[in-house]
C-alpha cells in the first residue's frame, strides 16, 4: 500500500508541473523582469516633392535602408518644389517632434540653411541629399556633380549635331544650385565648339503648363538641338517634339530616368538622357544618418554619379539596373 500511496501522491505533482509549463511565463520567478525592446530611432526624410518618379525612387531607397538598419522613417514633402516655406515648416516639425536625425533634399540651398542649422544645434545629424545646403553644420552631402552632369549633356549634344548648330537650353529657376551648375556645365562644353551657338536659355518651373508653352515657342524657331536639365522640362520636350512631328529633326538630350524618358529614347523621340542614382541617394542618406548617430565618421561628400544613356547602351545590364532599380 505504501508504494500505491506514493504513486497517488505523485499524480497531483506531475499535473501541477505540466500546468506550470503550459502557463509559462506566468510560472517564472516573480523577480524576473520582462525584456523591453528599446524604441527605434526616428529619422526624418524631407523631400522636394512627392509628385515625381525621381523622388519616389529616393524614398524607396531610404525605406530600404531604414528597414535594414532598424530605424523608423517619417517622410514629408511639399506639393511643389518651389514651396520653400513648406520645407522649412517640415524641418521645424522634425525638430519639434525630436527626430533623431534629418535627411534633407533642400528646395533652396540658402533658404534651408538656417532651418538645417537649427536642427543640427538640437543634436540632430543633418545629411543633405541631391542638393548641397549652404551650412557648415551639415554632416554629409550625397548627390551628383551637377557641373559635370551638365558638361556630359553638352558633350553629347555636340556629338549629336556634328559640333555645329543652334541649341536651346532649358533650366529650372536661377536660385536652385543644382540646375544653375548644370547650365554652367552645358554652356562651358558648348563654348568649346566654335560652330555651335546657344540661341536661348529659358527657366522652366515645375508647373507643366507654362513650361510646355515655352518649349513650343522654342521649337518653332530654327533650332538643331535642345537640352532639358530637369524632369519636368524633359517630359514637356518629349511631348512637344512628338506632337509637332520633330522626331529626329531636333536632337534632344534630357535628364533623369522617368518612364517618359525611357520610352521616348526607345522610340527615337529623344537621343539621350542623363540619369542619376536616386535610390542610392535615399539609401545612403539614411545609412549615413544612422552612422552619425552611432558616433561614426561619415564622408563629407559622396558622388553618386551620372551616366549618359542612349539607344546603344540602354539595354546594358548595368544600365538596366539604374533605369529599373526595383525589377528583380
Amino acid at each position: 500500500m505504501t508504494s500505491g500511496n506514493a504513486a497517488i501522491r505523485t499524480v497531483p505533482v506531475l499535473l501541477a508541473a505540466l500546468l506550470c509549463l503550459l502557463l509559462l511565463p506566468s510560472c517564472e520567478n516573480e523577480n524576473t523582469e520582462p525584456h523591453i525592446a528599446e524604441p527605434k530611432k526616428q529619422i526624418a526624410l524631407v523631400l522636394k516633392t512627392h509628385n515625381s518618379d525621381y523622388w519616389k525612387t529616393v524614398r524607396m531607397g531610404a525605406e530600404a535602408a531604414a528597414k535594414e538598419f532598424g530605424v523608423e522613417l517619417s517622410v514629408g514633402a511639399p506639393e511643389q518644389e518651389e514651396d520653400v516655406q513648406g520645407q522649412i515648416q517640415l524641418v521645424n516639425e522634425a525638430v519639434n517632434y525630436k527626430r533623431a536625425a534629418l535627411v534633407l533634399a533642400a528646395n533652396d540651398d540658402q533658404a534651408l540653411a538656417e532651418a538645417a542649422g537649427q536642427a543640427a544645434e538640437r543634436g540632430m545629424p543633418v545629411i543633405a541629399i541631391d542638393t548641397e545646403i549652404d551650412s557648415l553644420q551639415v554632416r554629409s552631402f550625397i548627390g551628383i556633380d551637377n557641373f559635370e552632369a551638365g558638361r556630359k549633356a553638352g558633350l553629347k549634344m555636340a556629338s549629336l549635331v556634328g559640333n555645329r548648330g543652334h541649341i536651346a537650353v532649358i533650366g529650372f529657376k536661377p536660385s536652385v544650385r543644382t540646375t544653375e551648375q548644370r547650365e554652367r556645365g552645358v554652356l562651358d562644353e558648348l563654348a568649346k565648339h566654335s560652330q555651335m551657338k546657344v540661341v536661348e536659355q529659358v527657366e522652366c518651373a515645375s508647373d507643366p503648363a507654362p513650361c510646355a508653352g515655352q518649349i513650343r515657342r522654342l521649337l518653332q524657331q530654327p533650332v538643331n538641338g535642345i537640352v532639358a536639365l530637369h524632369a519636368v522640362s524633359s517630359i514637356e520636350v518629349i511631348r512637344a517634339i512628338g506632337e509637332m512631328g520633330l522626331e529626329g529633326k531636333v536632337k534632344a538630350v534630357t535628364f533623369d530616368s522617368t518612364a517618359e524618358n525611357i520610352e521616348s529614347l526607345q522610340e527615337g523621340v529623344i537621343q539621350a538622357t542623363i540619369i542619376q542614382n536616386p535610390f542610392s541617394m535615399g539609401y545612403l542618406g539614411v545609412k549615413y544618418a544612422v552612422e552619425a548617430l552611432e558616433g561614426k565618421k561619415v564622408p563629407a561628400h559622396f558622388d553618386t554619379g551620372t551616366k549618359v544613356i542612349d539607344q546603344d547602351n540602354m539595354f546594358w545590364s548595368d544600365n538596366q539596373k539604374l533605369l529599373f532599380p526595383f525589377v528583380k
